[in-house]
C-alpha cells in the first residue's frame, strides 16, 4: 500500500467551462478525474497491482474497460473487490458517476460517457474485431476534457490506440504499462507507437505517479489573479514561445493563448515543477524537453471517416464534382493538417468511389496534397501503415479494396498511396496551394486566434476555384466571411466559394507578420481587453466626427479604384451608365475628371500634398466652386495609397447669366476657352493611351500570373518527384538492409566454414576450371610452399613437397569425366597422404572445379608394412605340416595361422585372423575348466604344456614368446597344438 503522506485529490464538483474561443473544456478544481483502465482478460495481474496501490480515498472515479466473451458469466466485480477498499459495482445503463468507486463494463457491451453517466449500448459489431476500449475512451475525452486519464494495461491487438490519441487532443494524460511487465505486450506497443504517451510505467509505480500528476496546483484548481498577474509579470509564456522559436522555428504566438497555456500547464505538472519562470529554466536546460512540448503543440488527432456522416455528405459532393469534370480535367484536393493521413486517405477512397460512378473512359486526373507542420506525422502517412484497430471505423469491403492485411497492421495499396502528394507546410508563411476543388482545414482553426482565421480565410478562398468546396471541422466556422463562401451543409461545415469574391486585396500582409499582432512591450495581456473597450467608444466617436464635421473624401489605389468613402460625395462623384464600377477616373463629374487624374499624378510624383482651388462645376445655370486635395499616405498599412478631399465652397457670386447680359465675350477670353478645349482634347487621347498601355499592362500581369501558376504546377511536379524520390529512396534502403542481411549471413557461413575447416584438420584446397587457387586450408602448406597471395595463381606453378609425383593429369580427368578419385602419395619427408579428388559443385550443379583433399595415414602406412613383414616372417615359422600353429600379436590377436590350424579350428583366414585367441578359443571350446587352463596358459608361457581336449582328441597346448624380425621388434606368441596318443 503507498506511503500515508500521498495525499487524496480534493473533492470537486463537476463543471464545464468556455474559454475566450469558445473551447469548451473541464474547469480545474471543479471536477474530479475519471480514470478509464483498458485491458484483456490477462490483465487481472496488472489491476491486481494498480489497485493494491492506490488509496481508497483517492478522489477519482475508476471505470475497467476489459475484453470479456459475450458469454461470460463470470464476476469480474466480485474479483476486484479483492484487490481494493474502493466499492465495485458492475456498471448500469444511466448510472451516475462518483468519486473513490470503480465501474466495470458488463460482458457483450458497448459503454460510452455523457456528463457523467454510464451509457451502455448494444455492440455496433456482434462478431469480429470490437474496440470498446477505444469508445469508452472516445468518449470520455469528449465528456471530460482534461480531466480525463486513460491506462492501457496487457493485451492484444490495438484495442485503445485511437482512443489514446483523443484523449490527448482534449488535453487529457494517458499512461501505459510497460511492455516488459505486462503478458502480453501489443496493446501497450500500440499506445506507445503514437508517441503521445506521458508516462510508461509498472502497474506498481502508476498510483503515485497518476497522484503526483493530478494533484499539481496548476491542474487541481484555478490559478488565483496573483498568480496570472505574476505570470503576465514574467513574460514567461513569451519566454517560452521564443525558445520555441528559436529551437524549431516555428512561431506558436497566434495560436490560440489558452490552449498554449493548458499544453504549458500539463508538461509542469508531468515535471512537478512549481511555477512558469522555473520551467523556462528548465527549457532552457533541456533542448529535449523543447521537442516534447513542440510535439504537444503540434497533437493532430484524426482517424479514417471521423465524423461518418460528415463524409457521406462531401461524397454527395464528389459525385456531382467528377461528373462536371472532363476527361482531361483535374480534380485537385488540398487537405492541410493531415496529421498522420487517414483524412487524407479517407478523402481519396470517397474519390475513388465516385468515380466508379462515371464511365472509365471519362475519369478525370485525381491530385491530392496533403500537408502537415509535423516532420514525423507526414513520415508516418507517407509509410501508409495503421493499426487493425482501423477495422472499426473502416467497412470491411473497403478493407479488402484498399488496404492490406498484416498480422496486426493494414498497409494503403500502392494505388491509392500514390494519389497523395505529402509534404511539410506551415499555413502562416508558406504558400497556399493553388486552382483546388476541395480544401479540407478540418479542426485546423479552432487552435488558431481569431484574428488569424480572419485572415487565413481569405487565402482559403484565393486557393479555391470558383464553386469549389471548402470543408471544416464541426466545431469551426467561417465567421464573417459570407461574402466569400455560402454553406452547402450547415451542420457538416461544407461551404462553396462564391465566384466574383476578391479576396486578394485581403492578403496584403501573407506570409503573415506574427510579431505585428504580438502585444506591445509594457502592455500586460489581461489590459488587451480594456483597451479594445476603449478603442470601441473612441471608434464610434471618430466615426461619428467625420460623418459630420469633416469634407468628403475618398480612398483610391494607383488604379484610381476607390477603396473607402467618407461624407457626402454625391455632388461630385456618381454612378457611370453600364457596368457598375468603383473607379474615381469613371465615377467623377466631367469637369472634375481631368482634374481629379492630374492632381493625383502629381500626388504620386511629388509623393507629398498637392492642392488645387476654385474648380468649376456646374449646376443648372449656376457654377460651384470647389476646391481638391490629394495626399500621398506613407502609413504602414495604406503604403501608396492616396486620398483625395473635395472642399465645397458654395455657388459662385456671378453665374452664366450675369456674364452674357454684359456683352460679349472678349477675344482673349475666346481664345484661352479654346486653347483650354484643345487641351482638354489632348488630355483626353493621353488619358486613352494611358489606358491602353494600363490594358497591356493588364494582359502582361495575367500572363505573370499564369507563368506564375505554371511555376506553381511545375513546383508541385518536383513534390510529386520527391515523393517518388522518397519511396525510391525507401525502396533502396529495403533492398540495402536485404543485401546487408544477406552479407551477414555469408560472413557467417564463411565463419562456420573455416571453422568446419580447420577442425577436420583435413588439407583442403579449392581450385576452378583453370586450376586456379580459389581457397585452401591452413593444412595445405605442409604439402604445397603456399602464400596468402598465391591465391587466383594456377597451382602448377606453386612448388609441392611430394616426392616425384603430380596430380595436374587426375585433376583434369575428374573435372572432364566427373569422377572421384583417390591416391596415396609420400612426401619428401617420409609421410604418406590419402589424396581425394572431387568435382566441385555449384547450388544449381555446375561444375565449376575441382576439391582437393589430404588425409595424413603415415602411422596407417606404417602399421600396414609391419602387418606384411608380420606375416612373411610368421608364414616361414609356422609353415610346418600337420602340426597347427597360431601366432599372436602384443594384443593377443591372432595375426597368422597355419594350415592344419585352420583345418583343426574348421576355419579360414577371413574367419580366424584378427581375432583374439582366448576370445576365439572360447567360442571353440565349451569347457569351462578347459578355458580358464588355456587362458592361463597363454598369459604365463614357459610353463608346463597343457592338456586339452579338442574334438574328442587329447592335445597339448604350448606357447611361448618370439621375436618379430621387423624394425620394431615387438615380441609375438607362437602357441602349437601336438596331438597325444
Amino acid at each position: 500500500m503507498p506511503e500515508k503522506s500521498v495525499k487524496p485529490v480534493k473533492k470537486i464538483k463537476p463543471e464545464t467551462e468556455v474559454d475566450e474561443s469558445g473551447e469548451l473544456y473541464q474547469r480545474r478544481g471543479k471536477s474530479f478525474p475519471v480514470v478509464a483502465l483498458g485491458g484483456s482478460a490477462g490483465a487481472f495481474a496488472s489491476f491486481k497491482a494498480f489497485f493494491t496501490h492506490m488509496p481508497a480515498e483517492s478522489g477519482m472515479a475508476f471505470v475497467i474497460i476489459i475484453h470479456l466473451d459475450p458469454n461470460h458469466k463470470g464476476q469480474v466485480a466480485d474479483l476486484i473487490k479483492t484487490f481494493t477498499a474502493m466499492p465495485v459495482v458492475e456498471a448500469v445503463d444511466g448510472m451516475q458517476l462518483e468519486e473513490n468507486k470503480v465501474y466495470i463494463i458488463p460482458a457483450n457491451k458497448d459503454m460510452g460517457l455523457h456528463n457523467r453517466q454510464l451509457l451502455l449500448l448494444q455492440p455496433a459489431i456482434t462478431h469480429g474485431y470490437r474496440q470498446p476500449i477505444d469508445y469508452f475512451l472516445q468518449s470520455l475525452a469528449d465528456d471530460q476534457w482534461n480531466r480525463a486519464v486513460g491506462i492501457i494495461f496487457s493485451g492484444m491487438g490495438s484495442d485503445g490506440e485511437t482512443g489514446v490519441r483523443m484523449v490527448k487532443e482534449k488535453l487529457g494524460m494517458v499512461m501505459v504499462q510497460d511492455p516488459q511487465t505486462a503478458q502480453y505486450n501489443s496493446m501497450p506497443l500500440a499506445a506507445i507507437s503514437t508517441n503521445l504517451v506521458d508516462y510508461v510505467l509498472s502497474p506498481e509505480e502508476m498510483p503515485v505517479k497518476l497522484i503526483q500528476y493530478l494533484n499539481h496546483p496548476v491542474l487541481a484548481e484555478e490559478a488565483s489573479e496573483q498568480v496570472k498577474q505574476a505570470i503576465q509579470d514574467s513574460n514567461a509564456v513569451q519566454k517560452i514561445l521564443m525558445l520555441l522559436r528559436s529551437h524549431t522555428g516555428h512561431d506558436f504566438s497566434l495560436y490560440k493563448k489558452s490552449t498554449i497555456n493548458r499544453r504549458i500547464d500539463r508538461r509542469i505538472a508531468y515535471h512537478q515543477i512549481p511555477d512558469y519562470a522555473t520551467y523556462v529554466t528548465f527549457l532552457r536546460e533541456n533542448p529535449q524537453e523543447t521537442d516534447v512540448l513542440f510535439n504537444e503543440l503540434l497533437i493532430g488527432v484524426t482517424k479514417f471517416f471521423r465524423d461518418v456522416f460528415a463524409f457521406e455528405s462531401l461524397k454527395l459532393q464528389f459525385n456531382t464534382l467528377v461528373k462536371q469534370k472532363k476527361r482531361n480535367e483535374t480534380v485537385r484536393v488540398w487537405v492541410t493538417g493531415c496529421s498522420t493521413g487517414e483524412e487524407a486517405y479517407s478523402i481519396a477512397i470517397l474519390l475513388m468511389e465516385s468515380l466508379e460512378e462515371v464511365d472509365k473512359h471519362d475519369w478525370p486526373k485525381l491530385q491530392l496534397f496533403a500537408t502537415d507542420l509535423d516532420s514525423e506525422a507526414i513520415d508516418h502517412a507517407r509509410s501508409g501503415i495503421y493499426y487493425s484497430n482501423i477495422a472499426a471505423d473502416v467497412s470491411p469491403e473497403r478493407l479488402e479494396k484498399y488496404f492490406i492485411g498484416n498480422e496486426n497492421t493494414y498497409q494503403v495499396k500502392k494505388e491509392l498511396r500514390e494519389m497523395i502528394v505529402f509534404a511539410q507546410h506551415n499555413l502562416i508563411k508558406d504558400a497556399p496551394f493553388t486552382r483546388l476543388d476541395l480544401l479540407s482545414c478540418r479542426n485546423v482553426m479552432i487552435y488558431l486566434t481569431t484574428e488569424l482565421q480572419r485572415k487565413i480565410i481569405p487565402v482559403f478562398h484565393y486557393a479555391i476555384i470558383p464553386h469549389g468546396l471548402m470543408f471544416m471541422g464541426p466545431a469551426e466556422t467561417i465567421g464573417g466571411f459570407t461574402d466569400m463562401f455560402t454553406s452547402v451543409d450547415p451542420k457538416w461545415k461544407i461551404y462553396e466559394r462564391k465566384e466574383g469574391s476578391a479576396s486578394v486585396g485581403r492578403m496584403i500582409d501573407f506570409p503573415f507578420n506574427v510579431s505585428r499582432h504580438l502585444p506591445a512591450a509594457g502592455i500586460k495581456l489581461d489590459d488587451l481587453d480594456k483597451i479594445a473597450t476603449k478603442r470601441s467608444v473612441a471608434d464610434t466617436f471618430n466615426k461619428i466626427l467625420l460623418e459630420n464635421f469633416t469634407p468628403a473624401a475618398v480612398l483610391v489605389n494607383e488604379k484610381g479604384d476607390i477603396l473607402y468613402s467618407n461624407g457626402k460625395t454625391g455632388r461630385f462623384l456618381e454612378l457611370p451608365h453600364g457596368e457598375a464600377v468603383m473607379n474615381i477616373h469613371k465615377m467623377a463629374r466631367e469637369e472634375l475628371r481631368y482634374v481629379i487624374g492630374n492632381i493625383i499624378h502629381q500626388a504620386r510624383s511629388q509623393k507629398g500634398q498637392v492642392n488645387i482651388e476654385d474648380i468649376k462645376i456646374r449646376e443648372g445655370n449656376q457654377l460651384r466652386l470647389i476646391s481638391l486635395k490629394a495626399t500621398l499616405l506613407e502609413d504602414t498599412g495604406l503604403h501608396g495609397l492616396v486620398l483625395l478631399a473635395f472642399d465645397d465652397k458654395g455657388l459662385s457670386k456671378k453665374n452664366r447669366k450675369t456674364i452674357a447680359a454684359g456683352g460679349q465675350k472678349d477675344q482673349v477670353t475666346e481664345e484661352l476657352e479654346k486653347e483650354l478645349v484643345y487641351t482638354k482634347q489632348r488630355l483626353n487621347n493621353t488619358i486613352e493611351q494611358m489606358e491602353t498601355s494600363v490594358e497591356e499592362l493588364k494582359s502582361t500581369n495575367e500572363e505573370l500570373q499564369s507563368t506564375n501558376e505554371e511555376l506553381q504546377s511545375t513546383n508541385e511536379e518536383s513534390l510529386t518527384t520527391k515523393e517518388e524520390m522518397q519511396s525510391l529512396n525507401e525502396e533502396l534502403m529495403t533492398i540495402n538492409m536485404q543485401y546487408q542481411s544477406k552479407t551477414d549471413e555469408l560472413t557467417r557461413i564463411n565463419n562456420d566454414m573455416k571453422n568446419l575447416l580447420d577442425s577436420t584438420e583435413i588439407g583442403t584446397i579449392f581450385l576452378d576450371n583453370n586450376l586456379d587457387i580459389l581457397r585452401y586450408t591452413p593444412q595445405v602448406r605442409r604439402l604445397f610452399n603456399l602464400i596468402p597471395t598465391d591465391v587466383g595463381r594456377p597451382i602448377l606453378h606453386v612448388v609441392s613437397n611430394f616426392d616425384n609425383t603430380s596430380i595436374e593429369n587426375d585433376i583434369k580427368e575428374v573435372i572432364e569425366k566427373l569422377l572421384n578419385k583417390e591416391l596415396e602419395v609420400k612426401t619428401k619427408n617420409g609421410e604418406w597422404y590419402k589424396v581425394r579428388i572431387m568435382p566441385y559443385r555449384t547450388l544449381d550443379n555446375f561444375i565449376s572445379g575441382a576439391v582437393i583433399t589430404f588425409t595424413l595415414i603415415t602411422e596407417y602406412k606404417n602399421m600396414e608394412q609391419k602387418l606384411e613383414l608380420v606375416q612373411q616372417f610368421a608364414g616361414k615359422v609356422i609353415d610346418i605340416p600337420g602340426v597347427p600353429i597360431l601366432l599372436a600379436g602384443p594384443d593377443q590377436k591372432i595375426i597368422n595361422v597355419n594350415k592344419a590350424g585352420r583345418e583343426l579350428l574348421n576355419g579360414h583366414n577371413d574367419g580366424i585372423l584378427g581375432k583374439s585367441v582366448i576370445s576365439f578359443l572360447n567360442g571353440s571350446f565349451r569347457d569351462a575348466a578347459q578355458v580358464k587352463r588355456l587362458t592361463a596358459f597363454i598369459k604365463n608361457t614357459g610353463t608346463e604344456p597343457a592338456e586339452l581336449v579338442i574334438n574328442g582328441k587329447n592335445y597339448q597346448i604350448y606357447a611361448r614368446k618370439i621375436k618379430s624380425q621387423d624394425e620394431t621388434g615387438e615380441m609375438l606368441t607362437m602357441i602349437t597344438l601336438v596331438k597325444t596318443a
